[in-house]
């Protein structure tokens, strides 16, 4: 079998036509190489004949002879060295020289030359064939009796004691064309079985070495390493990619060597650990092996090996294929990676990732999915979609699903709300995608669920944020152009209820308008703080000493029935807030919790620090992480339902009976905080009570005093004044409290005619009293310009609101005094006088 994979040998030669070495039998043209040793015999043979026979016939006088026999070896002698001649020439020449031999020796020598004539038939056949060699016979035979019957025959040829006559020589010649005609034919026949046997083999040979070529072929030019190893595991024949990988150019280089002398022994051991378990007759299949190139670069082998046998079955060595296959394991390598990889994403994603097979049973599962929905994967592979998460109410059976995916109208991307667990539901949007089979059937289901929940929440939280800013300045600016007609209604009733005696007629209607025109003014006042346009006095407050102070009040308001606790964080922070407004949402978190307890119950109220993280503040509009005082009150009261929760900080939105109830409590205290920066988070669920925690800002330090009114009998002065108010009812009211006080008034429309007022005024200005909005230029804006020329004129500022507008506008600066609308005449000369008698100025810069 090792010739298997060996060279073609020297018979290819003969394949391919050329000649065979001289002498030498060409079993592919078996005629020539018989003519060739013919030639050579009678040649060499030939020459040693002829010496004897040419002395013997030089002393007997026999020249004929002489002449015959040179001629014979001459031509013989020619033939054999004239190979170039074609084969008809030299065959035929030779067999001439036979007959003419055999002729010549029959009349000169004797009967014993005879022997020419079989020879003659012989040759005649051996190159000719049968046919040919019959033909032979007969020439010679009837050369013979032509010999005979002429006389030419020798003597001795004659039987003894017969007559000597033609009948004679007949029988003589039969008995001659028998024996030469029956040589002729066993010599013919054996030459046409060998030559038919040679060309069977020839043939055979000439197959095989085809065969054995276009396996070497093959072999050769596959990629594939293909080496063969002898019983000791040396290389025997191997192929161009086993020269490759050991980086050398000739088979020789590798014949001989074992792995050893190719491979360091980490690798090598193991390789001739297969070749001995092979050489004892096991197989090696589909053996992945570790390798060196040429180069040293690591390469990966599937390799085979199997027992080389003899023709007896002995194990004589060994024939390897190792196929390539380090594109193959890098690949197998990097899917092993980027499966790794995803199963990673899969494992560490936020989204719920799962699988089903056709039936729309789990087959995969993540961790998200497991925290979204509650469910570990061990619980939901194997059952249906509808058993774990679909809601029945909202999802069609399965069946149905299977039907929409068929005919295309299953929809891949929706939201929907699942259920949990433990019964809840959560809200989510699916991505899914469609697996199908070869045939086009479907086969799986992949899907990606996002927890939208919290996102849903926010929503519905910014909608009512929006729908509350949006209230809230609609109510603001109702506010404020209210509180400009109940500066006017107030002040003039006001003034008539001076001007008239106690007895007075109309004295108790005029009493009526200006007591309307108050109720009316704390409603705006209220609508102000929800719209967070209510102008403040913020200080550092500590809510532990503030909800001390209020302790009593609150329990004489909560009544007997109502167990109340308070709990007081320790080591509470401060906050930056109005107190007065601090207590209002206070008093109003309790009303509103002991309405919701009209038989009684427990209120909870506690404060504690608290710090909002990331987290919270993301799922809680309008709250922002950083550190918080927290205030919560707890009742234990009939609780709200979703739909009242949505609305409970609406103006005028109330669940009590008509008349019971304006609808601004909570509204106020959602202004106020929002107005203090902070946050109201509320929790409730019908029947188990309402929990309202109020987050407010923690601060370190304190804060410029705001101006303080008394509450004494309104003050008078006699100094001069500059009101600027763009209103013309509340300038003039104005203008007529500050006259009937004692003081100065200068009027002005707005910033540009005060500036030039002022210009042109000779005196002194004490005050400048002036609205915060006004066209053209702002309130705060006109005293920072004044400034400049009288330093030393203090400024009041007035407002119906403080929104945005007023904050940029400077109100909420504590170095200007500020007074809110609607105006009286106690707290618009108060507040005057106050501004007045400050012993320092605060001038703006």
């Amino acid at each position: 079998m090792n010739d298997a994979l060996a060279r073609p040998a020297p018979l290819r030669a003969h394949l391919s036509g050329a000649s065979a070495k001289k002498g030498s039998i060409d079993p592919t043209n078996l005629r020539a190489s018989l003519l060739t040793l013919i030639l050579r015999v009678s040649a060499y043979l030939g020459f040693v004949v002829y010496v004897p026979s040419v002395i013997l016939g030089v002393r007997q006088g026999l020249y004929g002879v002489v002449v015959i026999d040179t001629l014979a070896i001459s031509v013989a002698i020619g033939l054999y060295h004239f190979d170039r001649l074609p084969f008809g020439w030299r065959a035929g020449s030779i067999c001439a020289i036979y007959y003419t031999l055999a002729i010549g020796l029959l009349v000169g020598v004797g009967s014993i030359s005879q022997i020419y004539l079989f020879g003659f038939s012989i040759v005649v056949v051996l190159l000719f064939g049968l046919r040919a060699g019959l033909a032979a016979a007969l020439l010679s035979s009837l050369s013979l009796f032509v010999a005979g019957a002429l006389g030419h025959a020798a003597p001795e040829m004659m039987l003894p004691g017969y007559p000597h006559g033609l009948t004679e020589w007949l029988v003589i010649t039969i008995n001659f064309a028998l024996v030469d005609t029956l040589l002729t034919l066993a010599i013919g026949a054996v030459l046409v079985a060998v030559s038919t046997a040679l060309s069977r083999a020839v043939e055979t040979g000439a197959s095989l070495d085809r065969e054995r070529a276009l396996l070497r072929t093959l072999i050769d030019t596959l990629p594939d390493v293909v080496f063969t190893k002898d019983a000791a595991g040396r290389f025997v024949n191997c192929n161009p990619a086993t020269l490759a990988l050991h980086g050398v150019e000739r088979e020789d280089q590798v014949a001989g060597k074992t792995v050893f002398d190719f491979f360091p022994p980490e690798i090598a051991t193991p390789y001739h650990a297969d070749d001995l378990a092979v050489m004892a007759g096991q197989t090696v299949m589909n053996r992945e092996e570790r390798g060196l190139d040429g180069t040293g670069r690591v390469i990966w082998f599937l390799t085979i090996k199997v027992p080389l046998r003899d023709a007896a079955g002995e194990v004589i060595g060994l024939i390897g294929v190792s196929r390539d296959i380090t594109s193959r394991k890098h690949a197998e390598a990097e899917r092993v990676r980027l499966l790794a990889e995803l199963q990673m994403q899969i494992e560490r994603m936020p989204l719920a990732y799962f699988t089903t097979d056709r039936y729309l049973r789990f087959t995969r599962w993540n961790p998200a999915a497991e925290r979204i929905f509650g469910y570990t994967e061990a619980e939901v592979l194997g059952t249906d979609l509808f058993e774990a998460i679909a809601l029945r109410t909202t999802t069609s059976s399965t069946a149905r699903v299977l039907e929409r995916i068929r005919d295309g109208t299953f929809a891949t991307h929706y939201e929907a709300e699942q259920r949990m667990k433990d019964g809840s539901t959560v809200t989510c949007v699916w991505h899914h995608a469609l697996m199908f089979d070869e045939d086009g059937e479907f086969s799986s289901l992949l899907s990606l669920g996002e927890d939208v929940t919290a996102h849903k929440k926010l929503e519905a939280q910014l909608r009512q944020s929006q729908k509350m800013e949006a209230i809230g300045q609609l109510a603001g600016g109702v506010a404020h152009d209210f509180n400009n007609l109940l500066s006017v209604i107030l002040s003039y009733s006001e003034l008539l209820l001076e001007d008239l005696g106690p007895s007075a007629a109309m004295r108790e209607e005029i009493q009526e308008i200006h007591n309307a025109g108050q109720r009316a003014a704390d409603l705006t006042r209220q609508l102000l703080m929800f719209s967070r346009q209510q102008v403040i006095q913020p200080k550092v407050i500590d809510l532990n000493e503030l909800m001390a102070a209020m302790d009593k009040m609150l329990r004489r308001l909560v009544g007997e029935d109502v167990e109340l606790t308070s709990v007081a964080g320790a080591a509470l922070g401060r906050v930056r807030a109005d107190p007065g407004s601090i207590e209002q949402v206070v008093a109003n978190l309790v009303v509103n919790a002991r309405d919701a307890m009209p038989v009684g119950g427990k209120l909870t109220m506690e404060t504690a620090n608290v710090t909002i993280d990331e987290a919270f503040a993301a799922t809680h509009l309008g709250a922002n992480p950083g550190a918080y005082v927290m205030l919560s009150v707890t009742d234990t009261g009939s609780g709200m339902d979703k739909q009242t929760l949505a609305r409970i900080f609406e103006p005028f939105f109330t669940t009590k009976e008509r008349g019971k109830g304006t609808g601004l409590g909570l509204s106020t205290v959602f202004g106020i905080v929002q107005q203090c920066g902070g946050a109201v988070w509320v929790y409730s669920e019908p029947g188990f009570g309402s929990t309202f925690k109020v987050y407010l800002p923690r601060v370190d330090a304190g804060t410029a005093a705001t101006l303080s009114l008394s509450s004494a009998a309104a003050p008078r002065g006699s100094e001069t004044i500059l009101l600027v108010e763009d209103e013309d009812p509340v300038r003039d009211v104005a203008r007529g409290i500050l006259e009937r006080s004692g003081y100065r008034v200068i009027e002005a429309r707005d910033g540009a005619e005060a500036l030039l007022i002022s210009e042109r005024h000779p005196g002194t200005i004490d005050l400048l009293l002036t609205d915060v909005v006004m066209p053209k230029m702002s309130g705060p804006e006109l005293a920072r310009r004044l400034a400049s020329s009288r330093p030393g004129t203090k400024v009041l500022c007035m407002s119906g609101y403080t929104d945005d507008a007023a904050f940029r506008h400077g109100l909420v600066d504590a170095r200007f005094a500020h007074l809110q609308k609607p105006l009286t005449i106690g707290t618009l000369t108060r507040a005057v006088r106050a501004v007045l008698d400050a012993p320092v100025d605060v001038p703006p810069s």
